[in-house]
């Protein structure tokens, strides 16, 4: 996408996903019961697609309403596919995994 506006990349730190991350940390290195783990592992990742889903819709608005098309195709695929991701989330959670951590 850089490459289409003629740019190079900036590398910056996001606090906000540094932190999501480090919890996801915490909770893979936590004890207790391994179902009710699984179900905060399946939900702290989908804190994570969310936050991904929140940043590539607002990059694409951006794109189209600067008449970049082309990007905007290209950033609501990545948006689709992580939009699928939470999805397939949500189903193990619901059919099995949130089951088991309550039984």
């Amino acid at each position: 996408m850089f490459q289409q506006l003629g740019r190079e990349p900036e590398s910056e730190t996001c606090e906000a996903m540094k932190g999501l991350i480090n919890e996801g940390e915490e909770v893979v290195s936590a004890q207790g019961d391994a179902d009710v783990k699984d179900a905060a592992i399946i939900a702290a990742a989908q804190r994570v697609e969310h936050y991904e889903m929140a940043g590539y819709g607002t990059v694409r608005t951006f794109a189209r309403r600067l008449g970049f098309e082309k990007l905007a195709g290209l950033l609501q695929t990545t948006l689709e596919e992580e939009a699928a991701a939470d999805r397939k989330l949500t189903q193990i959670a619901e059919r099995q995994v949130n089951i088991r951590a309550v039984s």
